[in-house]
């Protein structure tokens, strides 16, 4: 296998952005590019220079509309609940074929598909209180978890050194072998995907993506996502989709957003390398 420099995960990164956005144009689905792909458009009109993915935030019900066409799809490789049954991430990836992801966790659980790609996070309702809000992300965390922890392969040991992995495998045997008795992977993912429609997010003030609802910046109003809210933007030569309110979303996840990092923490967090089949 050939490993792919940078500017060539990049490059296939924005050819699976630019087929997702036909395909939400032509079935009137609304995305936004989201996190650190907006501070690109907003700071370099493109990637950050050092970014290795893009990511898309979807409303719920748009979400489900767009994995349901892509399911069927060949142009891409669809990854997700829907049709991947061991898979461990509770948000979509759209996978370019012809390449193919190496992580460098020990005990990972990656599904073997994955190779360069998009992330597609569903944006669900949540309740109105702070207290609430914390409850329900911890519920819906502890079922994440405990999915990701009896996927196989020693995942719940997962860790980026094999002594920590192996320290991993005893202390947190007990605790694995106790998930497990109540259930599976897939009773945890069902588990899961019950709690994500307790509130519509038609109906909901708020709403965020559920591992970070806790968080600060991890909620936000319901209106920023209304469909009179998108506009067309420029990244990277392209026209994509970006919500008005990008700015208010910056500004309250990453402060100053359009200051460089000092140089040193110029370079892609992300524990894998991609490669050409």
């Amino acid at each position: 296998m050939q490993k792919l420099n940078l500017q060539e995960v990049q490059d296939k990164s924005i050819d699976i952005l630019v087929y997702l956005d036909q395909v939400c144009r032509s079935n009137n689905l609304k995305y936004t590019i989201f996190y650190g792909t907006l501070i690109g458009l907003e700071r370099h009109q493109g990637f950050i220079p050092w970014d290795d993915d893009i990511d898309l935030v979807m409303l719920r019900p748009d979400y489900e509309k767009l994995l349901s066409i892509l399911a069927t799809d060949n142009r891409y490789q669809l990854l997700s609940f829907n049709n991947r049954e061991h898979y461990r991430y509770p948000f979509a990836k759209l996978v370019d074929q012809e390449t193919r992801l190496v992580s460098d966790q020990i005990y990972n659980v990656e599904d073997p598909l994955m190779g360069v790609f998009v992330d597609i996070f569903p944006l669900d309702g949540i309740p109105d209180t702070k207290k609430e809000q914390k409850e329900f992300h911890d519920l819906c965390e502890q079922y994440r978890l405990n999915m990701m922890d009896t996927t196989g392969n020693k995942s719940y040991a997962r860790s980026f050194s094999k002594w920590k992995g192996l320290v991993k495998r005893v202390s947190r045997y007990p605790h694995y072998r106790k998930v497990l008795k109540e259930g599976d992977d897939n009773y945890w993912r069902h588990q899961y995907q019950l709690a994500t429609i307790k509130y519509q997010v038609e109906d909901a003030t708020y709403c965020g993506y559920l591992e970070y609802i806790d968080r600060n910046w991890g909620v936000f109003p319901t209106s920023w996502f209304a469909a009179d809210q998108f506009e067309d933007v420029q990244f990277a030569g392209h026209q994509i989709m970006a919500i008005k309110q990008r700015k208010a979303f910056l500004k309250l996840r990453f402060g100053d957003y359009l200051k460089l990092p000092p140089k040193s923490e110029q370079v892609t967090h992300h524990p894998y390398t991609f490669f050409r089949k």
